[in-house]
């Protein structure tokens, strides 16, 4: 008696497939995002990838829309050019993505749906901040990883339990509101610093201008005291001149007498 055929080469190629969806997903979303910025970082928007390619030792045959040339840009070029779009935890990340693009491209990925299933959600993570609908198209494709419909000629496969579903699908609809409220608050506190440092400036241009009050206002009463005692000065002069006047009068009143 035969065995009955085994759907696991059919599994692992739909997998394959699965999870070649979630990198052209994610290609599709970054492109529109790192262009702009690459192009503005480098001052040149048609040839920026070369320049990239070149500085990452690298050939530009695959394009700007290759995910892999797109996950290498973010991680070359990460400080200067993306940090402040993403949750700092992101970077580390990206390694792994890169990691499993090229055992994707092998064919080599590990038999292990929980490992595709943490590379889905890191590809829907990278992803949320910059598109969120494509996040959700990746959540799409994750759900169809953990519950996978087998071939007719195949035995069928154990359907995972519903609660457990709705579990990790509220999970990654949990991780989804901490990133963008991630992003949020890097907003926020870097809107707060900016107000800050303008406030620290208006309040030393307001101390410097109050400085200057004080020194124009020591200087006018120093004028008025000045003033002051030149008009006292003035009319002892003016008394004495009178004085000596009345004197040279009275002598010569005295001498013609």
């Amino acid at each position: 008696m035969c065995a009955a055929p085994s759907s696991r080469p059919d599994l692992d190629l739909s997998r394959h497939s699965l999870l070649g969806e979630g990198f052209q997903r994610l290609a599709h979303g970054l492109g529109p995002f790192i262009d702009p910025r690459m192009a503005e970082y480098f001052d040149d928007e048609h040839t920026w990838n070369e320049v990239a390619a070149d500085r990452m030792g690298r050939g530009v045959e695959a394009g700007t829309g290759d995910p892999l040339f797109q996950l290498l840009v973010l991680r070359r070029f990460w400080g200067p050019v993306f940090a402040d779009h993403f949750s700092a935890d992101l970077r580390s990340l990206i390694g792994q993505l890169i990691e499993a693009r090229n055992l994707w491209a092998h064919f080599s990925l590990p038999d292990d749906p929980d490992y595709l299933d943490r590379i889905l959600l890191g590809l829907e993570r990278l992803l949320a901040p910059v598109e969120p609908e494509g996040a959700t198209e990746l959540r799409t494709l994750r759900s169809r990883l953990r519950d996978p419909i087998a071939d007719d000629d195949g035995p069928p496969l154990e359907r995972p339990d519903t609660d457990a579903l709705e579990l990790r699908s509220q999970l990654s609809e949990t991780e989804l509101a901490f990133e963008r409220l991630q992003g949020e608050h890097m907003n926020l506190a870097r809107q707060l610093e900016t107000r800050r440092r303008a406030e620290a400036g208006a309040k030393l241009q307001l101390t410097a201008a109050e400085q200057r009050l004080l020194e124009l206002q020591d200087r006018s009463e120093a004028l008025e005291d000045q003033l002051q005692n030149f008009s006292l000065s003035k009319d002892r002069m003016e008394w004495l001149f009178v004085s000596l006047l009345a004197v040279l009068l009275l002598v010569m009143a005295l001498v013609v007498a």
